[in-house]
């Protein structure tokens, strides 16, 4: 997937100024900012799912029919009035699984389990209007990691959790993506959360991309004062987080 020159209107104003990034395929590419950075936006004008008062210039290549995505407002794609266990049917049977019904709720379940979803057999018969934002999110990278898709795109799919459900998240998704050989696509403003999962780095600040580049490059030879600055504030964190744990 590549975006060459891509820019965002909104009449006069300018929400995204000519960004340009390359996703290699196996990529774990974070895209990271803080609020109204423009991340968010970048993603949902290349999956084509932005206003139609918006103009755009630039070029985007890709195949949206191998891509799959998770949003925050996670339950406005579940039926209300079907319990889970129906939802996960139905994804099953629209990607013609060959998995037999016993075989699915095994990988319901250790799905489930990874992600730190207590009591996965009750949870199953719960109705989406029933789950907590943490639980919805989860639930949401369920169905998406059923899909077949051979990129997935996330946006802050973890916002609602905290640290510890966070990185079990994260070390499942990661191996996950290793061994279906996806591409994953993580938008977040935490760069602590996906340090020592990322294999490229994109920085954003007020419809700019400032830096992008491997994981590394990023964060060992950072060359943007924001980009410097968020990682010490990153950095800060995790230390005082860790003496909170230590006291």
């Amino acid at each position: 997937m590549s975006v060459d020159r891509l820019s965002v209107f909104n009449n006069a104003r300018t929400l995204l100024n000519s960004i340009s990034v390359d996703i290699q395929k196996g990529a774990f590419h974070c895209v990271i900012g803080e609020s109204g950075s423009g991340k968010s936006l970048l993603i949902r004008t290349i999956l084509n799912m932005t206003s139609s008062e918006l103009s755009y210039q630039g070029q985007i290549d890709i195949n949206l029919a191998n891509v799959d995505a998770v949003f925050q407002d996670t339950t406005s794609n579940m039926f209300q009035n079907i319990p889970l266990d129906k939802h996960f049917d139905m994804l099953y049977q629209a990607q013609s699984s060959k998995l037999t019904k016993s075989e699915r709720r095994v990988q319901l379940i250790e799905m489930m389990t990874a992600f730190g979803l207590e009591e996965p057999q009750r949870l199953l018969k719960s109705y989406p209007f029933e789950l907590s934002g943490g639980m919805a999110q989860r639930v949401a990278l369920m169905m998406a990691l059923i899909s077949k898709s051979q990129c997935l795109v996330l946006d802050e799919p973890t916002s609602a959790l905290d640290q510890k459900n966070s990185q079990k998240v994260m070390r499942y998704l990661s191996k996950i993506m290793k061994e279906k050989q996806m591409t994953m696509i993580f938008i977040t403003h935490d760069l602590n959360l996906v340090e020592d999962y990322a294999t490229h780095i994109s920085i954003m600040k007020e419809g700019h991309l400032l830096e992008n580049g491997t994981a590394k490059e990023i964060l060992q030879h950072p060359k943007d004062d924001y980009t410097k600055k968020l990682i010490d504030i990153a950095h800060r964190r995790k230390q005082y987080a860790y003496n909170q744990t230590t006291v």
